[in-house]
């Protein structure tokens, strides 16, 4: 694809990756596709969503479609509903989760998501959708990604 075709996608449609449980479905890719940034839908399971991290060079941008989702930052949380905008910047800690017994979903914006790209694709490819803490951590530790610990 060249970097000034359109991409369509219908519903549903995209690169799909489990991310320690939590269902990742790329739209556009700033390595597959030449675009500037990552940005995928994800649906996040009851009581799933990753612990304090920080990412060196990825600023996230979630817009919340379905359910809750609480963002834990260092000065606290914030649960946003559908509609709701939540921007998280790189080099912030911050974790998010769904706290409800349904299904929450989002689309995120992750800028510029190269490091995110990479994370994203060999964690669906190194775990199958496990959560082995180790694994994860070094996975996240070679693309720009590190766990907060108290």
């Amino acid at each position: 694809m060249k970097a000034q075709d359109a991409i369509f996608l219908p519903a549903g449609q995209g690169r799909n990756a489990n991310v320690i449980g939590m269902t990742h479905i790329t739209k556009v890719s700033p390595v597959e596709d030449g675009a500037a940034f990552l940005a995928a839908e994800i649906i996040i399971p009851p009581r799933c969503g990753p612990p304090m991290h920080r990412h060196a060079a990825d600023s996230e941008c979630f817009y919340v479609l379905e359910g809750q989702i609480t963002f834990g930052t260092p000065d606290g949380e914030i649960v946003a509903k559908p509609g709701e905008f939540c921007f998280l910047p790189a080099g912030g800690a911050h974790s998010f989760r769904n706290d409800g017994d349904q299904n929450a979903k989002a689309f995120v914006v992750v800028s510029p998501g190269v490091a995110a790209h990479y994370f994203f694709g060999e964690l669906d490819r190194s775990l199958n959708g496990k959560v082995d803490v180790a694994a994860v951590a070094e996975i996240g530790a070679r693309n720009g990604l590190s766990f907060v610990t108290a």
